[in-house]
C-alpha cells in the first residue's frame, strides 16, 4: 500500500517541479541579473526537484530502493525550492512570482 502512494507523491513532485521550472523561465534578466547566485540557487533546487521525483518514480518501478527511502529525500528536499525561491524574493524585493502575478491579472 505504500509504494503506490511513493509513486503517486513521486509523480505530484514531478509536476510540481516542472511548474517551478516554467516559473523560473518567466522570470526577466534583470530580475536574474539582481540576484544571480540566487536565482542559480533557486534553479538548481527546482531541477534536483524534478531529479528527486523522476528518482523516486524508477525507484518504486526497480524497487531499487526502500519506499521509506523515497518518501524521506522527498520529505527532506522538497521544501527546499520554497526557500530558495523565498530567499530570491527576498532579494529582488518582489512579493509574488511572475506566475502569481500572471494567474492575478488573468483574474482581476
Amino acid at each position: 500500500m505504500l509504494a503506490p502512494f511513493t509513486a503517486v507523491l513521486s509523480f505530484i513532485v514531478v509536476l510540481a517541479g516542472t511548474l517551478c521550472l516554467y516559473e523560473f523561465f518567466l522570470y526577466d534578466a534583470d530580475e536574474k541579473a539582481a540576484a544571480p547566485v540566487r536565482s542559480r540557487i533557486y534553479l538548481g533546487s527546482v531541477l534536483l526537484l524534478v531529479l528527486l521525483g523522476v528518482g523516486g518514480l524508477v525507484a518504486i518501478a526497480t524497487n531499487a530502493v526502500s519506499q521509506m527511502t523515497v518518501l524521506g529525500l522527498i520529505g527532506i528536499f522538497g521544501a527546499f525550492p520554497a526557500f530558495a525561491q523565498y530567499l530570491f524574493h527576498r532579494q529582488i524585493d518582489a512579493e509574488t512570482g511572475p506566475l502569481a502575478r500572471r494567474v492575478s491579472d488573468r483574474w482581476s
